[in-house]
């Protein structure tokens, strides 16, 4: 057996065989982030995130731009977002406990009171709302999706119709920024859902064209 190409193949397992490291590779899926923004969202220390995506660069998952002292990582490909999705659909799958919808929560958390929406069909002739940040949606987004980051959604509620269905997408499966958009809408009377996919699984999929802004 080629144990030397089994090796080859096994650090990337390692490489992404750790929360922290999937956290930032969803991430850099939305668009090109810097050690600082990406620790800043994610509440990791900066030195921590730097280790990450060091050891995500040595197994060729992601990519650097130079901008004067500032440097950008980005996913090397669509097929690393493919690889986490495909590691999320397994372990939905054969350890399903933290992805069941009766998992535990908080009583009256976004997961309880927020219906879903589970494939884009479902998403037709509805308004599409982007929860993300404004930089995310700019470097691509749903077609024709409306940009209103959820830390502006209370002050912009006007923004938002009350005679459609609005659908709400955010980062990917794990982000909840969609579930907790949908919540407040919904307390406010508008018929809001939230997708249970996003960016991420677009970019690996390709089942949606993104749009980017220039």
């Amino acid at each position: 057996m080629n144990q030397d190409a089994y090796g080859h193949v096994a650090r990337i397992g390692k490489a992404i065989g750790n929360g922290n490291r999937l956290e930032l590779l969803e991430l850099m899926a939305q668009a090109e982030q810097s050690v600082d923004d990406m620790a800043r969202v994610s509440r990791m220390g900066v030195t921590t995130v730097s280790s990450h995506l060091q050891v995500l660069k040595n197994a060729g998952l992601v990519r650097t731009r130079r901008d004067g002292v500032r440097i950008y990582y980005r996913l090397a490909g669509p097929e690393v977002a493919g690889l986490f999705v495909s590691m999320k659909d397994v372990a939905a799958r054969f350890l399903p406990a933290p992805f069941a919808a009766d998992s535990s929560t908080e009583a009256g958390s976004s997961r309880d009171v927020v219906p879903l929406i589970h494939t884009i069909d479902e998403a037709r002739d509805a308004f599409m709302l982007d929860v993300r940040r404004a930089h995310e949606y700019l470097a691509g987004h749903y077609p024709g999706a409306v940009s209103i980051p959820l830390d502006e959604l209370a002050s912009r509620m006007d923004e938002v119709p009350r005679d459609r269905r609005v659908i709400v997408y955010c980062r990917g499966g794990f982000c909840l920024l969609a579930r907790d958009a949908a919540r407040l809408m919904r307390d406010k009377g508008i018929d809001a859902w939230a997708m249970d996919e996003g960016v991420l699984e677009w970019r690996a999929g390709g089942s949606v064209e993104l749009t980017a802004t220039a």
